[in-house]
Parts: C-alpha cells; structure tokens; sequence
C-alpha cells in the first residue's frame, strides 16, 4: 500500500504541471483587474483614479447615506432645525445643519424638506415574537431563556418596524411567578435578530396578586416566596468560586504535567541542523525510488534474529556481503566479561554444587550478589516529575440560581412586576434585603404616591398601559385600580427624577406607542421627556445605550422618518433605517 507522502507528492506536481502551463490560470491576454490599466499611466492619474471611487481591489467604495429633512430631534441635545444626518455603513458619521457637504460617488441623499428625523423608538417591554405556548406557559422558571422560544409568525403584530420600532425586550406575562429570562431583539421587516450579548437581558419575576381585592397576608405571603428564592444563594456561588479556583489551579497543574513529559521524551529537543530535511528525503526516496513489489522469490521484511536484511542489489560484492550479514545473524556479537566474572575463581565443582552460595558466580547475569525477588523496581530511579492532577468536582447546576447569582452581581437586573403601593414596597423590600444593584418595576400603576422612595432606593420603572382609562372605567368603585391615573403618572416619576419607560407591553399596541407618550404630554410632561421615554431612557434600561437610543456619532444608524411631528395623532413613519439598512419605507 502507498503512503500518503507518496500520493500528495504526485498530485502536487500535477497542479503544479497545470498552473505552469495556464490551464488553470487567468488567461495570459486577460486584463487583470487589480493591476494598472497601462503600465504608461502616470503618477498623478492614480489619485484621480482613486477620487473616482475605485477601490484598491478593483471594486467600488460604499457612498454614504445622507438624510436631509425639516427638523432633526437627536435626543441628546435640542432639536436642529434644517439639519442633517450622515449615515456610514451601519453606524452614524455625523448629525448637524445643512451645508455644502463634498460627498463622496455613490452616496444615497433623502430629502424631508417638511419631515421630521428622531432615532429608532425603542419598546421596552413586549410579547412580540412569542407564540400563545409561551405565553400560557405557567411553569417558567429563572432558568428559562425566552430567546430559545421566539418564533417570526409573519403577522402584523409581529411587524413592529412598520411603527419605527428598532430594539424592543420581549417578556411574557404567565401565571409563573418567575417569568424566565427575557431578551433584547431588534425587528427586521421580515423577522428579527436577537441582541448580542443580550439574549438573557433580565430576569422576569412577579410580585402582583391580580386586579381584585386583596389581604394584607396575601402581600405578606407573595414576599416570603420571592425571598426563598434567594435561600442558598450564597453558599452556591461559594461553590461556583471555589470550582472556578480549583479549575484554573488544575489548568495550571497540568500545564506543568504536560511540559514535563514533553522535556523527558525529549519531544522539545532542537533537531540537529540538517536533520529534519535529512529525514524527509530519506522517506520520500523509500517511496518514490522503491520498487513497488520485491523481486519474486525476495520478501523484503527482517531475518533471523530480528535482523534487517540488507538491501537487494546488483554487484560482484553482494554474495560476500549476504554471507557476512547470515554470519552475524547466527554466530551473534560476543558479549564483554564483567569484571565480577573475570575476578571470581574458576572452581569447576563449587559452580556446578547445588544449592552453593558461593556469591558472583552462582548469581544470576545481571543482578547483585544477595538480591531478592522484587528488588528491581527498587533499584529503578524513581520520576521526581509532577504527578498528574484530579479534574475538580463540579459543584451541582442550577440554571435558576445561576441566573439569581448575575442579578445579585449586577450582571442581569430584575424586573419586578408591581401594581399597587403595597405590592412596590415589598418589591423594594426585596431589593434591599438581597442587595439587588438594579430593579425595574413594571406596570407601577401606584407609583406616583411613592415616587421618591423609588428614586432613593435607584429602581427604575417600565409603565404600559399609558392610555385614559386604561385600567378601568372612571368611578368603578369595584375595581381597585380605577383611583390610578396612568397617564399623569410619568409626570410625578419625572419629577422625582425616577428615570422611566414607556412602553406598549403588546406587540398589538406597538403602533400606540407615540400616542401614550403624547397622552403623558397632555397630563404635564414635557415634549423632551416624553420623547426620551421612547428613546435614549429604554436604551439605558436595557443596557444598550452606547449603541442606540439617541442620533450621536458612532452609534447604530437607526433612524426613523415621520411626515410630521411625531406626537401629533395625524403623522405618520414613512422611512424606518436599522443599523443602516432600510427596513421600512412607505411609497
């Protein structure tokens, strides 16, 4: 059977054969489009070849994208009137008035002379993308990953893009109380991407008892259940700690173990110059100089004694040399006397006496006078080398308490659902006495009378439902959520400097969301505020405002286009940018 080596060699000439004669080259008149188009262009010709939008591998540069339009509301600064968006790939090159601009080829400039440019809108809390499986699910628990279970469904609800929503978080609304693990999605007009880093973006948990009536031991039993979620905690990620230390301890041990074996079989040894080469010529000639198949009546293999045969050849020496190497095979090489045999006394009758222990010329060749069974591996030197390390036990997994342990490393945050005040209270109560760093209370329809307690504890509250009437018809004295007024709530939030979102918590309501915002404009919150509700304060709750949130440079290009302001109940989006691809755009 032929070696590998005496395979590849071939084939490797052969292409080489085929590439020398241009069969499997560029044709030699062809026109190669990296090289210059005559070697007589000159010096100042390859700058305006290059001014022409030629790049250095032939191809074209990407242009910018540059969108003109009436008003531009950045969020992170006043709005510019005339202003102007400069788009570069997938980020923002540039927002500012109006000018002379020298653009390079290729660029795509839209023009809005009455329209109005603000950055993506951002939903902070959703049910888009998840199907009516997951959303009955009652049996959630921290150590679900919603992002494992969305699906694109195709239909309208799950067109969130078409409204000029960017980024959204997606979360259900079970009967669990721990809802999973949500995740931060960005809405594609044919599907979604998840968010890197951000596919387990907070933990869901649920302190509310429902809309009806309810004891104060209710409350106080929601509370107990939700701080046994913690017991163990601690002693968990102790053993989590000590296996990463042990692991690394291991890694490092065997790091050592390995190097030790490598330097004893000499496997880190320099060859000796020459050496290396040396020994490929000599495989390959044994493959390619070789004759396929010995002569017949010749075995190529080893002889008596476990002696190689000599190479099969021609030549007057060869008979002579044959007989030499059989010589040898059968007569052996003489072993050398010790000098123990060479001293002791050459007494024929006491060698030949039985059971004599006369010393060096009844012991056996090779061993000490008086030696013992067993003493060889005495005798042996033992390997002062390290000795191979134990792998270290995993501790036991637990996918709920891993995630409780990044929420109380500030890794997650924990997104409390809350209602009413009492229900906000012992959510907070929560926080301090598990030292959760950061909290978000959903639906904190009684906020408002607690404002400050929220803002001095650092939680941070989601709101849906911004809408008259939203929770219950004015003056049902049945309904306990009648007294709560939604959409003046984000004014007394505001101004107890408790940063809020506002979001539709439906994908159905998507489309609503400018409306809530200007319902909250109508009970006393100002313009700015509102619109930093939808934008630049969900980014910073999602953990995900270095990239979006707000039109600044070096941000992802989301961009969105209405034909007029965009609380008025009238305009309407009419070009929708994600990351600098165009996603909406209406004819």
């Amino acid at each position: 059977m032929q070696s590998p080596r005496s395979l590849f060699v071939p084939a490797l000439l052969a292409t080489w054969v085929l590439q020398a004669s241009g069969l499997t080259a560029q044709e030699s008149g062809a026109q190669d489009p990296v090289a210059p188009a005559s070697s007589a262009q000159t010096r100042e010709e390859a700058p305006a070849r290059r001014r022409a939008g030629r790049g250095r591998f032939g191809g074209r540069r990407r242009g910018l994208t540059v969108i003109e339009a009436g008003t531009i509301h950045p969020v992170s600064g006043p709005p510019i009137r005339d202003g102007v968006v400069v788009i570069r790939g997938d980020r923002i090159l540039a927002v500012g008035q109006q000018g002379d601009l020298d653009l390079p080829p290729n660029s795509k400039v839209l023009k809005y002379p009455n329209g109005h440019v603000y950055p993506g809108l951002i939903d902070a809390a959703t049910d888009a993308f998840t199907d009516a499986g997951l959303r009955n699910d009652s049996k959630l628990n921290g150590g679900a990953r919603l992002s494992d279970g969305l699906v694109w469904s195709g239909g309208r609800a799950d067109r969130l893009v078409e409204q000029g929503v960017t980024t959204a978080y997606v979360r259900v609304r079970s009967g669990a109380q721990v809802r999973g693990q949500g995740a931060v999605v960005r809405p594609r007009a044919e599907g979604f991407d998840l968010w890197e880093g951000k596919e387990q973006a907070a933990l869901q948990l649920r302190m509310a008892t429902g809309t009806g009536a309810q004891h104060p031991l209710q409350r106080q039993a929601k509370l107990e259940a939700a701080n046994k979620l913690f017991d163990g905690l601690e002693a968990f990620r102790d053993a989590q700690e000590k296996f990463d230390k042990d692991l690394e301890k291991y890694n490092e041990e065997f790091g050592k173990y390995l190097e030790h074996h490598r330097k004893k079989n000499g496997k880190d040894k320099p060859k000796p110059e020459g050496a290396a080469g040396a020994e490929e010529k000599t495989s390959e000639e044994a493959d390619t100089e070789a004759p396929a198949s010995p002569p017949e009546g010749r075995r190529r293999g080893r002889g008596q004694g476990g002696r190689r045969r000599p190479p099969q050849g021609g030549g007057a020496a060869e008979p002579v040399e044959q007989a030499f190497a059989t010589l040898m095979a059968l007569v052996g090489e003489p072993r050398q006397p010790t000098l123990a045999a060479a001293a002791a006394p050459q007494d024929p009758r006491r060698s030949r006496r039985p059971g004599s222990s006369s010393g060096a010329a009844t012991a056996p060749q090779g061993k000490p006078a008086g030696a013992k069974p067993g003493d060889e591996s005495k005798a042996k030197p033992k390997d002062d080398g390290p000795k191979r390390p134990k792998y270290p036990k995993k501790p036991k997994q637990d996918a709920q308490k891993d995630a409780l342990a990044k929420v109380v490393d500030g890794v997650m945050p924990l997104r409390i659902e809350a209602h009413r005040v009492e229900e906000l209270r012992a959510a907070l109560r929560l926080q301090r006495d598990n030292d959760v760093p950061l909290v978000v209370l959903e639906q904190a329809y009684g906020a408002g009378s607690i404002a400050d307690e929220i803002a001095e504890q650092g939680a941070t509250v989601v709101l849906t439902d911004v809408l008259p009437h939203s929770l219950a018809a004015p003056g049902d004295k049945r309904n306990p959520f009648a007294k709560f007024d939604v959409t003046a709530l984000p004014r007394h939030l505001d101004a107890a400097g408790v940063p809020f979102a506002i979001a539709s918590g439906s994908a159905r309501l998507a489309g609503a969301l400018p409306m809530m915002a200007a319902a909250a404009v109508g009970a006393g919150l100002s313009e700015a505020a509102a619109l930093r509700s939808l934008t630049l304060t969900p980014a910073e709750i999602l953990g995900v405002a270095e990239d979006t949130g707000s039109l600044t440079r070096n941000k992802y290009a989301d961009v969105v286009v209405t034909d007029g302001p965009l609380f008025k109940s009238d305009s309407r989006v009419v070009l929708v940018i994600s990351k600098g691809r165009t996603e909406f755009e209406r004819n």
